[in-house]
């Protein structure tokens, strides 16, 4: 049996590292096939569902206690007699198990990255911790026998450009299941009932409500659509340090009854029903698997230019500078918001269905290389 000690998920529904792992498991997973979890801290509910695939989930100190982390990863695969150790991480601080993996003897060490950017609140903190990347990744890539990201600009926030544009380093792509999203009238019409939408256009975002995500040009965007389109509605899923903040604002600007928070949820393929269009204003994305989520309901999706080009697998897919005004977008996405229809998918949307990614996940377990 092989053996993997995988990181880092976090509760199994919060964003595309989670999404990604979970497909991993569920794929890969098998009498052939261990696979346990690394995590900070530890969700009942997540490991009661990895429970059913015989997975551990181990939880250890985060970084601001990297001496205690380094011993618990020691200590763990030391235990665990792990033939892989596979991390998916956000920024190349987060390498202390990867130092861990090399010291205890790993020969399999792979480093996965899923982000392009990072999420602290003020500029000062931002500024501080892209300092500290730039440093961690001057030597990241060293830890790691096998280097992949989810995009190109995912592997460049935290490995050095040279290797990224080299046959060291890989892209997986982060897939759906696209055939959940497709467009279907009947539950169209049944999710706009349970959500009291009779009529206009619906426009929706799926994401925390963090500095990432960007919600508050977000609803600058919506104020300017609501204003040359009265019927219109925003649906809003998700939660985050931002919601409250995010809620003051729309009540200042007048929107309450235009605007629907519907805190996190686990129906967003039925969410994306109910839209007319995506709005994705992200300040930085490693992907973002919404908008592939979003794309492949045959949405219209108005992407910022900081959102990885990787991820336009239909026609109707815009990017638009964040430079630009929110009267700028609004009027790029009315103009564009036309009927509902299913979507008609580029040659390269077959990189992120994950009923292809499946061999892929295989030859990555198998250690074969996943572009041949």
């Amino acid at each position: 049996m092989k053996k993997f000690l995988v990181g880092f998920i976090m509760d199994g529904k919060s964003g595309g590292i989670d999404k990604y792992l979970l497909n991993f498991l569920t794929k890969v997973s098998n009498e052939e096939v261990r696979i346990d979890f690394l995590t900070n801290e530890i969700d009942v509910e997540l490991q009661t569902e990895l429970k059913k695939f015989h997975s551990n989930l181990y939880a250890i100190a985060n970084l601001k206690h990297p001496v205690s982390q380094y011993r618990q990863v020691c200590k763990i695969i030391k235990e665990g007699q792990y033939d892989a150790v596979y991390l998916n991480i956000s920024t190349a601080i987060d390498c202390i198990a990867a130092i861990a993996a090399k010291h205890s003897g790993v020969e399999r060490r792979m480093i996965h990255s899923h982000s392009s950017g990072n999420d602290c609140e003020s500029t000062l903190q931002r500024n501080i911790f892209d300092f500290v990347n730039k440093c961690c990744r001057l030597f990241l890539y060293k830890y790691g026998t096998e280097l992949y990201g989810c995009s190109i600009e995912a592997g460049e926030w935290i490995f050095p450009k040279k290797i990224v544009h080299s046959s060291q380093f890989h892209v997986i792509h982060n897939a759906v299941e696209r055939k959940k999203f497709e467009y279907n009238i009947e539950k169209r019409q049944r999710i706009r009932k349970e959500l009291g939408i009779k009529e206009g256009h619906v426009f929706g975002h799926v994401g925390n409500f963090c500095y990432q995500k960007n919600h508050y040009f977000l609803i600058d965007i919506f104020e300017e659509i609501h204003k040359q389109d009265a019927n219109s509605v925003l649906v809003l899923a998700g939660d985050g340090i931002r919601f409250h903040q995010v809620e003051q604002i729309i009540a200042r600007k007048g929107l309450n009854n235009s605007v629907k928070l519907l805190g996190r949820r686990k129906d967003a393929d039925l969410l994306y029903q109910a839209m007319d269009a995506f709005i994705f204003p992200s300040n930085f994305e490693g992907l973002g698997i919404v908008g592939i989520e979003a794309q492949s309901a045959g949405l219209p999706c108005f992407m910022s230019a900081q959102v990885p080009k990787e991820c336009k697998i239909t026609e109707k897919c815009y990017f638009l500078s964040l430079k630009f005004s929110a009267d700028y977008w609004a009027k790029e996405i009315l103009d564009k918001t036309g009927k509902r229809e299913a979507a008609k998918f580029l040659e390269n949307a077959v990189n992120y269905d994950l009923v292809n990614q499946e061999k892929e996940l295989f030859q990555l377990v198998e250690g074969i290389d996943v572009l041949k």
